[in-house]
C-alpha cells in the first residue's frame, strides 16, 4: 500500500466531496465542518481558501492518496512562522482508518513541515473523547502536554481536548540515518 500526499488544488472538488459525502455520518463525529459541507461547491470553497492560504503561508493542506485513490486530508494550520509552529488537523475516509494511512502521511507531513517550511513546533489537539485521533497523535510520537478545557466545540457542546506535541528535535532523531 503507497500512501503520499499532494498539496490540494480546486480541481479536487469534486471527489474531495464525493468521499466527505459517502462518509458523512462517520466523519461528522470528530469534525464540525462536516455539517456545513452540502454540496461540491462547498468543498471548492474550502480547496480555493486552503490554495490562497498556502500562497500566504498560514495554511498547508494535501490530500492523502493511497494508491492514487483520494482516503484523506491532513494539514499544518495556524501556522506561525514568526514562532515556528503549526496545529495538524487529519482525518481519514473510514475504509482506510487501522491501515498504518495516517501514521505514514504524518511521516510526510512532518518531514515537510519540519524540513522546506522550518517550523519547529507541531501540535495536535484532539477531544478528548476521540481515542482513535489520541492514537494517531501517541503513535507519531506526540508527546503529551495536558487537557486544554472546553478547547473544541462539536455538536453544540464545549468538549475538552487532549494537547499533544512534537519539536523539530525530537522528529530528527527518530529518522533513519542516510547512507
Amino acid at each position: 500500500m503507497n500512501t503520499c500526499l499532494r498539496p490540494v488544488a480546486e480541481q479536487d472538488a469534486a471527489a474531495l466531496f464525493t468521499l466527505v459525502d459517502t462518509h458523512r455520518a462517520a466523519l461528522a463525529s470528530w469534525l464540525p465542518w462536516v455539517a456545513a459541507t452540502h454540496t461540491q461547491q462547498d468543498s471548492l470553497a474550502f480547496l480555493q481558501h486552503s490554495v490562497a492560504a498556502r500562497q500566504q503561508g498560514s495554511q498547508y493542506d494535501w490530500l492523502i492518496l493511497v494508491d492514487g485513490q483520494l482516503a484523506g486530508v491532513c494539514g499544518l494550520h495556524s501556522v506561525s512562522a514568526a514562532n515556528r509552529r503549526a496545529c495538524v488537523g487529519y482525518w481519514l475516509a473510514p475504509p482506510y482508518v487501522g491501515r498504518g494511512v495516517m501514521q505514514a502521511a504524518l511521516q510526510q507531513l512532518c518531514g515537510q513541515a519540519f524540513g522546506p517550511l522550518g517550523l519547529q513546533r507541531l501540535v495536535i489537539d484532539p477531544a478528548l473523547a476521540n481515542v482513535r485521533s489520541i492514537a494517531v497523535a501517541q503513535r507519531a510520537g506526540f508527546g503529551f502536554e495536558g487537557i486544554l478545557r472546553q478547547h473544541l466545540w462539536l455538536h453544540g457542546q464545549p468538549h475538552d481536548a487532549a494537547s499533544y506535541s512534537l519539536l523539530a528535535t525530537e522528529w530528527a532523531v527518530r529518522q533513519p540515518v542516510q547512507a
